[in-house]
């Protein structure tokens, strides 16, 4: 095993200056953090807790225009076309060369294949879409509060009556990168606006969560 260059207690000293220089910030009155606006019981009634998001994709309805942004390795897209059976998938990247799955790779090259992708600004590219499209829609593009209200605002007249998105990294502060996390919420005043609920959120081992938002 390759010994680190840096130690576990030096990433402690540097974490333990981060968070004084955060006290010291907010003792000035400074706002770093921006958390998501509480919820009403009713956004959460029936809002069942599962395993991961494996768990969830074996929620959605099989078959149907579904679509991925956020796509990277393309490992999950793999799992969506295999628990979920869309009879088209649209991903969604801003740098589709990213995408190294060799069964979806084969599967883009097939004659028949059920997927296309769609390569820079997801928002705009759904935009081009027609609307009332999609029956789900996977959301792990942009991360920060504006990316994902980019993508809400582009993607929820695209939803069929009855359609669900599912958001990834529900989270408002990522703990591996250290920085903002702006799903939450974003997803939190994107239920507060609209006529949507949770449906189902899926726990991760860093809580990465997912969570399912469905028409009330």
């Amino acid at each position: 095993m390759v010994k680190p260059k840096i130690t576990f207690e030096q990433v402690e000293q540097k974490r333990r200056a981060f968070a004084q220089a955060l006290r010291e910030f907010k003792q000035a009155k400074g706002r770093y953090h921006n958390p998501a606006p509480e919820l009403p019981a009713s956004k959460l009634e029936g809002c069942e807790v599962l395993a991961n998001r494996y768990a969830l994709l074996d929620k959605v309805a099989q078959g149907g225009v579904m679509a991925e942004i956020g796509v990277d390795r393309g490992d999950f897209s793999l799992e969506i076309l295999t628990r979920c059976k869309p009879e088209r998938l649209h991903l969604f990247d801003i740098d589709i060369s990213r995408l190294v799955n060799p069964k979806v790779r084969a599967e883009l090259a097939a004659e028949n294949s059920r997927l296309k992708t769609h390569v820079g600004d997801s928002s705009a590219n759904i935009s081009k879409l027609p609307d009332g499209y999609f029956d789900m829609v996977y959301v792990d593009g942009d991360h920060e509060y504006e990316g994902v209200l980019r993508d809400i605002e582009a993607v929820l007249p695209k939803m069929k009556p009855g359609g669900v998105i599912i958001f990834n990294d529900y989270t408002v502060w990522s703990a591996s990168s250290m920085y903002h996390c702006g799903v939450a919420r974003a997803v939190n005043e994107f239920c507060l606006k609209h006529p949507w609920k949770f449906r189902y959120l899926a726990l991760q081992s860093m809580m990465y969560n997912d969570v399912m938002v469905v028409p009330e």
